[in-house]
């Protein structure tokens, strides 16, 4: 299977309206979660937005349940699971220094 040479071609056919909102969407997405390389990427009828982990994971954040790689159908959605994301990574962060 090839694909065509021109990107714009790879791209989801919104109207402007929309177009401008999922840009305004992913540039809040990237500014509030700089550790995660966060996309929009979309057929004639359905985005999918991704997320994918800057930085490897620990075998703690393993353990929490922190993802490499996030995928939902929204902009919102996203956000909430990246959020989540974010505070499992707190979490594994916090370790008690007395029992150390």
């Amino acid at each position: 299977m090839t694909f065509p040479n021109d990107p714009a071609l790879w791209r989801p056919q919104f109207s402007e309206e929309a177009a401008e909102l999922a840009e305004r969407q992913l540039a809040a997405l990237q500014q509030n979660f700089p550790g995660w390389d966060i996309t929009c990427v979309a057929d004639l009828s359905a985005p999918v937005w991704y997320a994918i982990r800057r930085t490897p994971l620990t075998a703690r954040q393993k353990v929490a349940g922190v993802c490499e790689t996030l995928m939902r159908s929204s902009a919102e959605e996203l956000a909430q699971e990246l959020t989540i994301q974010v505070e499992l990574v707190h979490r594994t962060r916090a370790v008690n220094t007395f029992t150390s």
